[in-house]
């Protein structure tokens, strides 16, 4: 998966930060860094590019005095995976207003039906009028898919018994363009770019119905072909933009690397699972933090904006000590409506490594909650301490054990104690202002600082009290 190729990064790494690196040590990082990047099939072109530019920028004699060394290596190596990954073009605009048409093409397999409906439930939910047009002709059952998730996700979508998809992608166009559709998507059929007729109909489509972008699906799980397969289509039709899909599930994502540095398109956006709302905006800076263990820091700010929370009250109730367990719950419960709890940790520095239980678990704590009274919810746990009966007669009403109550209660005052203290952490109030304004350092400080402060076996914990 990503997340290894970043541990391997990390872990080569983390052996400088706090030592003062010869050349040799240096060396040695950078060699083990280029091997983890051509395991996961990064072109072996882009990793001795990549090599030799960090030996000759990180030698020590160029590195001014006093700085450190590791943290020297570990700034040009975020510095060169960025730059990797962002060919610093701009994709095209979408437009409010305006009838934009949004092409989709790429491998059969690739995830490219399931993309487009994503897609077209992002723009949707920005107030977009959109729709779809099932131009794939040749894949049976390609039509039902799309209007499986259409009605799913409410937008309309077109499709026709013509077997010719130029003919069905212009009418689909044509279609939605009279109706005064913002966001028109074609969905064609998938290819591969020895199939040279296929290829020819892909031409046609684009001819026929001139579109704004076209956006190229890519499975980041296809390995060392993914530069060759981004470039015959780039080669074949004008490609604007990359989707990448399944990049959690391989270890092979390296290749998907070097198609966005080969072609020079930008990733527009990232597939996370298989739900209509598993996609998010690609950001170059962000991804690598992310991967390399230091959090999405901005992300998570984005997230928790869209969720109305009282930030500044948090923090306040958080450093006075009177954050009660009525708050953690209405937050708890907040944050599960974004989606997998783990993957909102993870945007957390120093949350990526841990061990996370299973979203079940999480659910189980809903019901334990529901069984506190009012005076309870209002309450810093004191209430249990004073009267342990509290405890069995929660127990009973959520259907859990004495002891896995007990474990909540514990584990909810090492948590408040923990954010207690990290919201009194040094940057913590860029946290909740710009947080684009945090440099690696303060990241890297961060992910450290919050790493020391939690209980290793924190989530393991929660995992075992049902």
């Amino acid at each position: 998966m990503i997340a290894d190729l970043g541990k391997s990064i990390t872990a080569a790494l983390s052996n400088l930060v706090n030592s003062q690196a010869t050349d040799q040590q240096i060396e040695a990082a950078i060699k083990e860094i280029s091997n983890s990047l051509i395991l996961s099939n990064v072109n072996p072109k882009y990793v001795r590019d990549l090599r030799a530019e960090l030996n000759q920028k990180l030698k020590t004699d160029a590195i001014a005095p006093g700085v450190n060394k590791g943290k020297a290596v570990q700034n040009a190596v975020y510095d060169k995976l960025v730059d990797l990954l962002d060919p610093k073009s701009k994709g095209y605009e979408i437009r409010k207003g305006k009838g934009n048409v949004v092409m989709f093409v790429g491998l059969q397999g690739s995830g490219k039906t399931t993309s487009i409906c994503k897609y077209a439930n992002f723009y949707r939910k920005k107030g977009y009028k959109v729709g779809i047009v099932c131009a794939d002709t040749f894949r049976a059952g390609a039509f039902d898919q799309v209007k499986q998730n259409a009605l799913k996700i409410k937008v309309p979508f077109f499709g026709s018994s013509d077997a010719d998809p130029v003919k069905v992608a212009c009418a689909g166009v044509e279609r939605f363009r009279k109706d005064k559709f913002e966001l028109i998507l074609v969905d064609t059929s998938g290819r591969h770019t020895q199939e040279s007729e296929l290829f020819t109909e892909m031409k046609e489509i684009v001819a026929g119905i001139c579109p704004d972008n076209i956006v190229f699906v890519m499975d980041a799980g296809i390995g060392q072909s993914a530069e060759d397969q981004a470039l015959g289509f780039k080669r074949a039709v004008d490609v604007g933009s990359i989707i990448l899909t399944k990049i959690d599930g391989t270890t092979k994502a390296g290749g998907a690397i070097s198609s966005v540095a080969a072609t020079k398109c930008p990733i527009e956006f990232v597939g996370t699972g298989e739900g209509m709302e598993d996609i998010e905006v690609f950001h170059a800076r962000r991804f690598v933090s992310k991967m390399l263990g230091m959090g999405d820091v901005e992300g998570l700010v984005e997230k928790i904006e869209s969720l109305g929370i009282d930030e500044k009250e948090v923090v306040r109730k958080l450093k006075q000590g009177s954050f009660t367990i009525g708050d953690f719950y209405e937050q708890f419960q907040k944050i599960l409506s974004l989606g997998p709890v783990s993957k909102l940790l993870q945007m957390i520095p120093g949350f990526s490594g841990l061990s996370m239980p299973d979203e079940s678990t999480f659910k189980k704590l809903i019901y334990v909650f529901d069984s506190f009274s009012r005076s309870e919810l209002d309450s810093t746990g004191e209430l249990f301490e004073k009267q342990p009966n509290r405890i069995l007669r929660v127990a009973r009403g959520s259907g859990t054990s004495v002891e896995g109550v007990s474990e909540i209660l514990s584990q909810f005052k090492k948590v408040s104690g923990m954010m207690q203290k990290f919201s009194s952490m040094p940057g913590m109030e860029n946290m909740f202002g710009d947080p684009s304004k945090m440099n690696l350092s303060q990241k890297m400080k961060m992910k450290d600082q919050v790493k020391d402060m939690l209980p290793k076996d924190l989530f393991d914990q929660i995992g075992s009290m049902f």
